[in-house]
């Protein structure tokens, strides 16, 4: 049994399944499209409410001289909170960041330097109010 699609029958059911001729890739990148355009619908609907959300720098570490060494990505943090980098520091003066977004609850750590668990290194967390106003141009 042979299903034909289009001009020059871009389509077959053969023995063996779904196969597809030179119209084939076309078909695909097609499918690849209306697949992402269902599964980003909630990502469209979320845009459309950006502006109840700061949007924030987010690398789980970071080094000046090196850049972000985990990947970069965006959070979005609820109205109220804030972006963060949070220094961990040591007395030779080494200095590890990790950005991230902070919620309304833990503003608090955002006045505060404190001792971390590893002996011998502090953590200073430095928020802000502003999309990527943790982002290391501008910072």
């Amino acid at each position: 049994m042979h299903l034909m699609a289009g001009p020059a029958g871009g389509w077959r059911l053969g023995l063996w399944g779904l196969s597809c001729t030179s119209q084939g890739p076309n078909v695909i990148l097609l499918t690849a499209l209306i697949m992402m355009s269902l599964m980003c619908g909630e990502c469209v609907a979320a845009n459309q409410l950006e502006p109840k959300y700061l949007r924030c720098y987010r690398c789980l570490l970071e080094t000046k001289e090196l850049g972000c060494l985990l990947g970069s990505d965006i959070c979005l943090a609820a109205v109220g909170s804030s972006c963060v980098t949070l220094h961990i520091r040591n007395s030779s003066g080494s200095d590890v960041m990790v950005s991230d977004c902070r919620s309304k609850e833990q503003l608090s750590d955002c006045t505060h330097t404190r001792p971390s668990s590893v002996f011998g290194f502090w953590i200073y967390a430095q928020c802000c109010f502003l999309n990527f106003c943790n982002n290391p141009q501008n910072r």
